[in-house]
Order: C-alpha cells, then structure tokens, then sequence
C-alpha cells in the first residue's frame, strides 16, 4: 500500500478504506463455525478486481506518470506498485479452492481470472489440479482441451485430453458434442494446409492426413456419440448444429 501511495495512484485517505475493506473481507472468509462460503470469496475477489482497475486507470494521472519518472520512486515501488493486488487476488483465490475444493465455480472464476491476467503457468497448474480432483466433472475436460488447443496450440494434446475425458465420462452429451466438433475444426484445418501449402501424404514433418481431412474421423466421433447417447431428436439435433456452424464458415 506503501508503494502504491508513493506512486501517486491512492491517497492516504483512499488506502485506509481498503484497508477496512480488506479487514471486513478477511473477517468474511473466517467466520467461525464454518459459516464462510464460497460467494465470500468471490465478493473478496470482485472487490480487488475492481481496485486493479482503479489502479491501472490511474497509472495515467499526471501525477503517477511524474512519480514513475523519478529513479528513486520508481527502483523502491517496483513490482510491489505493479503487481501486489493481482498477487492479492492469486492469494484468495488459492484460500478459496483449499477450502472449497469441491466446488467448480470456484475453479471456473480463478480459471476465467488466470486467463484474463495471462498467467499461462499458473492456469496450466489449475487445470492439472482440477481435473485430478474433479475428473468426472465434462466441463473440466473441455477446458482442459481448449486450453491446449487455443493456448499451446496442440492439437493432439487436446485430442488426448477430449478422448481421456470420454473414457470417464462417456454418457456427457457435451463432451461427445464438443469432441465432435473438434474433429470438424481439425477436418477443416486439414483442408486448409492442403489447400494452401499443397501437402501430400507421407511428406516429413507436416502430419497432414487425407482420413481427418476427410471428415472420416468426426464421422466415427459421430456414430460412437449416437452409440453412447441414443438416438434421440435433441442428440441428432446439437451434431446437425455443429455441422451448421462448420457450413457456414
């Protein structure tokens, strides 16, 4: 709090509230006789979110510029004025899934939070952890999935992770659907580095396979999810869905 005084961005006023902010929220989250709840947390959290924008708001103000530029200022607050309230919010949400494990919204916010703060190896570890203490749960295979898809950019990882998921929780209508969607975006993906670069089979290094560009593979994926989940209307119409979306692209 120092730090961020000496920076210019909060007052003394200012930074007595959030200190009694901050006590009234630590008293929140150690209720005596086991009153906390998780939606103690998340009003922390939201709270210190809404002190990082503040703060990321005001770090434009002439006066914080003038005190950045100062070689004293800037060598005693650095990272404490930078950082100390992401830190903060790491904190709580790692108090938060301690006490409440079990809960996946929990797991959900600080996933939705690593992700907002870029902090790739922290989200990484989070996913590991929650998919061995939920691994029944669809949801945290998906992210799981998407995480390597999207954010390391493995295809065969986040196969793996889909498949595994459907080893455990083979009656998920969503982990069938967004697996079957998978092998869609990884038929479309094919077509295009066929299209573009003009691969052919067997050439080193490409990987580019005429079966998953086909579409041979979503087909299958398709067939073991009507095997799994019945051929009932709703079933038929979340694929037909997926196709669509592919169509129109």
């Amino acid at each position: 709090l120092d730090a961020l005084h000496e920076r210019g961005l909060f007052t003394k006023q200012e930074l007595q509230e959030v200190v009694k902010r901050r006590t009234a929220c630590e008293y929140a989250i150690r209720r005596p006789g086991g009153k906390t709840t998780a939606a103690d947390f998340i009003r922390y959290v939201e709270y210190e979110g809404k002190l990082e924008e503040l703060r990321k708001l005001r770090m434009k103000t002439p006066r914080a510029l003038e005190a950045a530029k100062n070689d004293k200022i800037r060598r005693r607050t650095k990272g404490r004025a930078e950082f100390c309230i992401v830190r903060r919010m790491h904190f709580i949400f790692t108090r938060a899934i301690n006490k409440f494990s079990g809960d996946v919204r929990v797991w959900k916010a600080y996933f939705e939070f690593c992700k907002k703060q870029g902090g790739s190896k922290t989200f990484s570890r989070a996913l590991t952890k929650a998919l061995q203490l939920h691994p029944t749960k669809p949801g945290m295979w998906i992210e799981a999935a998407s995480w390597e898809l999207n954010g390391h950019k493995n295809e065969g990882a986040a196969r793996a992770l889909l498949q595994q998921g459907l080893r455990i929780c083979k009656d998920s209508p969503a982990l069938w659907y967004e697996y079957f969607k998978f092998e869609l975006l990884m038929a479309r993906r094919m077509q295009l580095r066929k299209e573009v670069v003009q691969l052919g089979e067997g050439e080193p290094g490409l990987k580019y396979s005429a079966k998953v560009a086909s579409g041979a593979v979503a087909r299958v994926v398709m067939n073991k999810a009507l095997e799994a989940l019945g051929q009932e209307k709703d079933v038929f119409a979340n694929l037909l869905k997926a196709v669509g979306e592919f169509e129109k692209d």
